[in-house]
């Protein structure tokens, strides 16, 4: 729809997360939201057993699994054959996608692309929570596996984002971000 009224030649740019990471986050922030997580006692209530919880289609839900994937507009359900061709077309959208795990670096590659210099880019926490709970590397792979789609969409990306970084070159882009971070 965005491109509908954007002149042929915008820039398009966006930013993925870890889906373990990102999904524990919705778990607590859309707990009122979601039935799949306000029905659940705990993470770890949920993680051993999602569809116990979870009703696709119930209102609120797609809060609840795959929420990058239905942020970007993508079809769900989507057949494992048919997903790298649905992430080839989004990556023609979107020619950069930043990681939030390596948000410095990715303001780094978005200033360049955006031909900005130097003094036009700074970084401050917001909106970000200090006392997240430390997530298990099981807790981790449960909400990647559960995510699945997500965890396709992200492992595209950070690809996509690397292959950027060594184009651009990584001792230059290492350089760069601990200059903004400074």
């Amino acid at each position: 729809q965005v491109q509908r009224v954007m002149p042929n030649d915008s820039f398009y740019f966006s930013i993925v997360r870890d889906p373990g990471a990102a999904a524990a986050s919705a778990f607590w922030y859309f707990r009122g939201a979601a039935p799949a997580f306000r029905n659940s006692p705990s993470l770890s209530a949920f993680l051993a057993s999602p569809e116990r919880f979870f009703r696709a289609g119930q209102r609120g839900n797609h809060y609840a699994r795959n929420l990058q994937w239905f942020d970007f507009g993508l079809p769900e359900p989507a057949a494992p054959a048919e997903i790298p061709a649905i992430l080839g077309r989004l990556e023609r959208v979107f020619p950069l996608v930043l990681l939030a795990e390596r948000f410095d670096e990715s303001l780094v590659l978005l200033r360049h692309r955006l031909c900005w210099p130097p003094d036009s880019v700074d970084l401050f926490p917001h909106n970000s929570r200090d006392s997240s709970p430390e997530l298990s590397p099981e807790q981790l792979r449960r909400l990647r596996a559960w995510n699945s789609l997500d965890w396709a969409l992200y492992s595209h990306f950070n690809r996509s984002f690397w292959r950027e970084a060594e184009r651009f070159g990584l001792e230059r882009l290492r350089r760069e971000a601990a200059e903004l971070r400074r």
